[in-house]
């Protein structure tokens, strides 16, 4: 039980400093194009939570004799995923807003994380939702706490890439050729 509760802070601590970070950022003069993808994310996210957290506490997809050893593994990929959001966070600089919007001056970054993927922070955030579901103990919960915020994530993806093909034209282009998505030599 106090493994759950221990994931359950970690996740929150998490949030609370992700989004008082996301709200310190961003330009009032930016053009935005988010197309609600913030809002989506959010409610993904809190459907999410809301589900898996029902799975693992009513103990429903437990797995079994091996649920502590899941339960420090989720906690390990939790936090990994965390790091790996605020690397790509740090390494995109003031061009990481919470909505998606057009910067003056925006340019393509490609180096770092940003080099291999197209939407590291996103990948960090998806890691670290596996590892909050898996450290409630259930296989059910994992499952559906990716399969909420993979939605809300796939779509900003699409509204983001579009937004910025059609800001930065045939850089972004060449960019999206030749990298990935989401996950290296695969998406």
């Amino acid at each position: 039980m106090w493994l759950r509760a221990l994931d359950l802070g970690v996740l929150f601590l998490w949030l609370s400093i992700d989004s008082y970070v996301l709200r310190c950022r961003g330009s009032r003069a930016a053009h935005r194009r988010d197309r609600l993808s913030y809002l989506g994310i959010m409610v993904a996210t809190l459907l999410g939570i809301g589900v898996s957290t029902s799975f693992g506490f009513a103990g429903a997809g437990s797995f079994g004799g091996l649920t502590v050893p899941a339960q420090f593994a989720g906690l390990g990929l939790l936090v990994a995923g965390i790091v790996f959001r605020s690397v790509a966070i740090l390494q995109l600089g003031a061009l990481h807003t919470p909505v998606v919007a057009i910067e003056a001056g925006h340019r393509v970054v490609d180096t770092g994380l940003y080099r291999h993927v197209r939407h590291p922070s996103y990948l960090g955030a998806c890691v670290g939702f596996l590892g909050f579901g898996l450290g409630l103990g259930s296989w059910l919960s994992a499952a559906s706490m990716v399969g909420f915020v993979l939605v809300g994530y796939l779509y900003r993806m699409h509204v983001e890439e579009e937004a910025l093909l059609e800001a930065l034209g045939e850089e972004y282009a060449a960019y999206r050729r030749r990298t990935y998505r989401l996950i290296p030599g695969i998406y």
